[in-house]
């Protein structure tokens, strides 16, 4: 596929002058520097033939040598853009498709202060910007996520501390009722990730959307997930009679590769259209880059960074590797040369 494509009943059609159909683009879901994020994808790729001679190399550069079966989920970091970053690059991403700014909702990890602060700071853009936050919750043992977005502003922070306390002690119907009587819009945030070591169990998804999907108003098509799982993502929506939201779900300074379009002009219409069922999501071309060198993509990012950013159990890096000169240092400098030269042809997806 090239240009972009609209998705409308569950399929998808060619729309390559969005402007020109819909009045607004929306990006629902982005990551500020209030979202804590791992390297667990680089337990799959220490995993890899060529990464063999270099493991050892790798824990060592991070000071981490005498940790036994490292798992890099336990190294974290922050994202590096402000929420006002993130307003920004989405804003100017949707100028070549011909649109006039965008709705764009900071939904970081169990967090609402990227959206507060972005209502802060652009008073004037309140109506595009919802509070909300990326909710984490465990059903059958399975993490899920929800994005959140609308919270009313009055008493936003209790709201946020009684479903974070709800989540927290698997009180899923007292957060289900928290979130109806909110008045907030749900989406349901890639709902077919094969989290955790068994691939092969059966996500319980559908279970989830049986049992609450009276307070969950739509599913998400992630613009950081692969085509095939997006299409059972549309499968499951249609079965169970659900809109599709299209997300980017970036973390890093790139602009969303999915959106949504709508002919709302502030985000709280948005949500009313999608309540209403009425969402219909963009696929940009930056979408069909490959999964893996989007992922590819984060973990340099990382090497390149991670003195600075760069945390294991809460200890920073740089604490752990102060003056200490390791092998990750020149790769960083390299990891840095390289993202600069993908950027400038274009290849940062």
């Amino acid at each position: 596929m090239s240009g972009c494509w609209a998705i409308e009943n569950y399929a998808y059609r060619s729309c390559p002058r969005p402007a020109r159909e819909f009045d607004f683009a929306v990006s629902p879901h982005n990551h500020s520097e209030h979202s804590v994020e791992n390297l667990a994808s680089l337990n799959e790729v220490v995993k890899l033939g060529f990464m063999r001679p270099f493991r050892h190399i790798l824990q060592s550069a991070f000071g981490l040598a005498k940790v036994a079966g490292l798992n890099y989920a336990e190294v974290s970091y922050r994202p590096p853009q402000t929420a006002e970053d993130v307003f920004l690059v989405e804003s100017s991403s949707v100028a070549p498709l011909g649109f006039d700014g965008v709705h764009v909702g900071i939904t970081d990890h169990d967090e609402i202060a990227g959206s507060v602060e972005l209502q802060r700071e652009r008073p004037q853009d309140a109506h595009r910007n919802p509070l909300g936050e990326e909710l984490s919750l465990r059903f059958q043992d399975y993490l899920f996520h929800l994005g959140i977005t609308g919270l009313p502003e009055s008493g936003v922070q209790e709201t946020h501390a009684s479903l974070q306390a709800a989540a927290r002690a698997n009180r899923l119907d007292d957060l289900f009722e928290i979130l109806r009587a909110s008045g907030c819009l749900v989406v349901f945030n890639h709902p077919l990730v094969p989290w955790g070591k068994d691939r092969d169990r059966k996500i319980p998804a559908e279970e989830l959307l049986r049992r609450y999907g009276w307070a969950i108003h739509a599913l998400e098509y992630n613009g950081m997930r692969s085509r095939e799982e997006n299409d059972r993502v549309l499968q499951l929506a249609q079965s169970v009679h659900k809109p599709v939201v299209g997300g980017g779900d970036s973390h890093l300074l790139l602009a969303s590769s999915v959106l949504s379009v709508s002919q709302a002009g502030s985000y709280a219409d948005f949500a009313a259209e999608v309540k209403e069922g009425r969402a219909v999501p963009l696929i940009t071309p930056m979408y069909f880059a490959p999964l893996g060198w989007k992922i590819f993509l984060r973990v340099l990012y990382f090497m390149a960074h991670y003195r600075q950013i760069g945390h294991f159990r809460g200890q920073p890096v740089r604490d752990l590797l102060v003056a200490r000169a390791v092998l990750l240092d020149p790769i960083g400098y390299a990891s840095r040369g390289f993202l600069g030269l993908t950027s400038a042809l274009g290849l940062v997806r």
